[in-house]
């Protein structure tokens, strides 16, 4: 029996990127030698992942810390003279105050089972957002309290060991297949894929553009006892 669901927040229930974010990548691309916004986009997010895939366990480091360490990364690449701290500053604007998607909003107020957000973020940034949108989950583990962060299945033992529920009785949602879909599978919890932008999917994922499909399928699971 499915008792709670466990959900990604950035880019699941607030939005991943924005304005502010947008802001930053202007403002390092018009004072350096990337040829496009999108080269910067693309470099940051990527040397921001690798980063966070190897600061697990004894090497752990906060969100803050790498950021501010790929920032430095970022500036040193594309040869520009803006100020790490500043950027960093701005970004973690961004990360408190990341709009919501409506439609998940709905499902929030909607929603009978408990719901968890299990996210890669300092506790400081996300406790922000979720205050100033009014939200009131179960609980939040982040990677900050666990050490780990998505990809590793670590962060989801913790919290099935922190919420004391059982690997059956969860259900996630996220928008990463490899995060929030391969990564839970790995400790025998079930997942729904947040498909936004309707990509191809795997066979054997379950899938929803919105969480109005995520609701019809949470609902199909009941009535065939899949629960």
């Amino acid at each position: 029996m499915i008792k709670a669901l466990f959900m990604d927040y950035y880019g699941t229930v607030a939005y991943e990127n924005g304005p502010i974010m947008l802001e930053v990548i202007q403002s390092v691309y018009k004072n350096s030698t990337a040829k496009s916004p999108e080269e910067i986009f693309i470099y940051w997010w990527k040397t921001f992942k690798e980063k966070v895939v190897h600061a697990n366990g004894s090497n752990f480091r906060t969100q803050h810390e790498i950021a501010l360490e790929n920032f430095n990364d970022l500036l040193d690449h594309f040869h520009s003279s803006k100020n790490s701290l500043e950027l960093l500053n701005k970004m973690e604007e961004h990360w408190c105050t990341s709009a919501l998607y409506k439609d998940a909003r709905l499902f929030l107020e909607k929603t009978k089972l408990d719901v968890y957000f299990i996210t890669n973020s300092d506790n400081h940034y996300v406790f922000e957002n979720i205050k100033k949108h009014g939200l009131h989950p179960q609980g939040v583990i982040t990677s900050e309290q666990a050490k780990y962060s998505k990809p590793r299945k670590e962060i989801f033992l913790y919290a099935l060991e922190k919420t004391g529920l059982q690997s059956e009785e969860v259900i996630h949602i996220g928008d990463s297949l490899e995060s929030d879909v391969k990564c839970p599978h790995q400790v025998g919890i079930d997942s729904i894929w947040m498909n936004r932008e309707n990509k191809t999917v795997p066979d054997g994922v379950k899938s929803a553009t919105g969480f109005d499909e995520v609701e019809k399928i949470l609902n199909q699971l009941v009535q065939t006892n899949h629960f």
